[in-house]
């Protein structure tokens, strides 16, 4: 019980901090709605191919938004050396771990539904809005791997005075199933495909239970680091 409250406490304290300097969040609703700007001027959709292109233009969306979302609470824990107060503090690294895993998916949650919003609006894709409960276990588990890997990334990156631009390039590859599975899970839904989403949501399950339990064990030594 006291190991979620500390993780309870590290998401309250992210979300009050989000509030007061509109940093991580703001940033990545804004390049969301930059980057639907640009793909509706860019490409020529209508209602006859929307929905075979929605699933990748979202998810090229949700990535890029949300590793400059992650980038940015990390670098901020390392600027402030706000994580010598965990590491010196009763607080394990591991409750540390999990609450800024939930603080960065409820941001990402936060962004993505902004991104289906609009989405639904700029491409005239209503759609999308209607679809949207079948598309949530599939979009909640892509996102919470994507968080998983993205906080445990984010921090090794940290370090390093060019660590958000080192930060896409090692963490891409190693998230490519989340994406993967994401994108088809979606496009299935969206386009009404005969059978197989399933298969990809247990998929992503599997890889977020893998992510999970690996993170959890390298994040300490990366924080002692």
């Amino acid at each position: 019980m006291k190991f979620m409250g500390h993780a309870i406490s590290i998401l309250r304290k992210d979300i009050l901090l989000e509030i007061r300097g509109r940093e991580s969040l703001s940033l990545m609703l804004f390049l969301s709605l930059l980057l639907l700007v640009i793909f509706n001027f860019a490409l020529d959709i209508d209602i006859d191919n929307v929905s075979s292109l929605a699933s990748g233009i979202l998810w090229v969306i949700f990535v890029f938004s949300g590793i400059l979302g992650m980038g940015r609470t990390s670098m901020a824990e390392r600027d402030e050396e706000a994580y010598l107060s965990i590491v010196f503090s009763p607080v394990s690294a591991e409750s540390f771990y999990i609450g800024k895993v939930l603080s960065n998916l409820l941001f990402l949650l936060i962004m993505e539904c902004f991104t289906l919003l609009f989405f639904a609006i700029l491409f005239d894709f209503e759609k999308i809005i209607s679809l949207l409960p079948q598309l949530l276990p599939a979009l909640f588990l892509g996102t919470l791997g994507f968080s998983l890997v993205g906080t445990l990334f984010s921090f090794l990156t940290s370090a390093s005075r060019y660590g958000e631009v080192l930060l896409p390039f090692l963490y891409l590859p190693v998230v490519v199933p989340v994406i993967l599975g994401g994108v088809t899970s979606m496009d299935i839904i969206l386009n009404d495909k005969v059978g197989g989403a399933d298969k990809w949501i247990q998929l992503l399950a599997v890889f977020d239970v893998l992510y999970f339990a690996i993170s959890l064990i390298l994040f300490r030594y990366i924080i002692e680091e």
